[in-house]
């Protein structure tokens, strides 16, 4: 490998679609491009020394194998064209690649179909994922043991990432960008890249994934209720009772598991809310507060800027599409 600072390899393999293999190499030398050189390296990395045809029909050839013995920080799984039992026979060798990647701390990042190796993998187990609509209700027969979450874009369980189809592993890309070099270099590249910035999923969740790197059961239950009800009136005595724990015990646990205290987590979450209707609606920033779950619309700024160093008019003119 060369000497770089965030090793990824790109999954190469028969039926690949180009258009979500090498859009994510674009966005890393964008990266480093922008006086940031040498932050990340990739590889196209293919099952053997063959090459291999894409969904277009051309060979790709790869820069190293999942024979080899590189470990690397992130692993990006695009989307692919094919019967499911062909290309297991096909690539035998992808399962046991992932299983190792992922054992040596590796994030996964899958674009669509690319959904099915992890869970084949069996990586996926217990564990919440999601993938294009038409592929969920053959993934649910043959993983039955995965939370399929069919409406939303993106999920993220214990450094596992799916991603619902092409758009969304665009914005897969640029979140994994902002993991490594922080918020203010992925809103640059969104802005440059990223031509159709109105979804219609939620994003705000997404951005909330670093603080799901834990195994605690009873957290990612909190974590999971709050995701739904941030903006309603959170009473922290009564999710402790809800997960069978006293008050004191679950503060210090969700602490441990997070990195955040349970107020901060929520503010957080809050906050994304915000910034997802500041950039995607024309709703002003007093009912935004308000529907994000502040009715004081000063603390909603104090907040705000605590946690982006914005006020939410000055996000707002800075990171909306003009």
């Amino acid at each position: 490998m060369e000497p770089f600072g965030i090793r990824v390899a790109l999954a190469a393999y028969e039926g690949v679609w180009a258009s979500t293999l090498y859009p994510t190499a674009d966005i890393l030398q964008s990266v480093n491009l922008r006086q940031l050189t040498g932050t990340f390296s990739w590889h196209i990395v293919t099952p053997t020394e063959q090459s291999i045809v894409s969904y277009s029909g051309k060979r790709i050839t790869g820069d190293s194998t999942m024979m080899d013995s590189i470990c690397y920080d992130w692993v990006v799984l695009p989307h692919f064209w094919g019967d499911f039992d062909r290309s297991l026979q096909v690539h035998p060798q992808i399962a046991h690649w992932l299983q190792r990647q992922y054992e040596s701390g590796a994030l996964i990042a899958s674009v669509n179909s690319g959904a099915f190796w992890v869970a084949q993998a069996g990586l996926l187990q217990g564990r919440r994922a999601t993938a294009y609509w038409r592929h969920i209700p053959v993934f649910k027969q043959r993983f039955p043991n995965v939370e399929w979450l069919e409406q939303q874009g993106l999920v993220e369980d214990a450094g596992l990432y799916t991603s619902n189809g092409q758009n969304a592993g665009m914005d897969l890309a640029v979140h994994l960008v902002e993991r490594a070099c922080g918020t203010e270099m992925a809103s640059a590249l969104a802005r440059d890249i990223t031509f159709d910035n109105r979804r219609d999923y939620d994003l705000t969740l997404f951005n909330m994934a670093g603080f799901r790197h834990h195994r605690d059961e009873n957290v990612h239950h909190v974590q999971d209720w709050l995701d739904r009800h941030f903006a309603e009136t959170v009473s922290f005595q009564a999710l402790a009772e809800n997960a069978g724990m006293s008050k004191s015990t679950f503060l210090r646990r969700f602490e441990r598991a997070t990195g955040e205290k349970p107020t901060r987590y929520l503010q957080r979450l809050r906050v994304e809310a915000a910034k997802h209707r500041l950039i995607n609606s024309d709703e002003n920033i007093k009912t935004i507060g308000i529907n994000v779950g502040y009715r004081d619309i000063s603390f909603f700024s104090k907040v705000f800027k605590s946690v982006t160093t914005h006020s939410p008019k000055r996000f707002r003119s800075r990171y909306r599409p003009r």
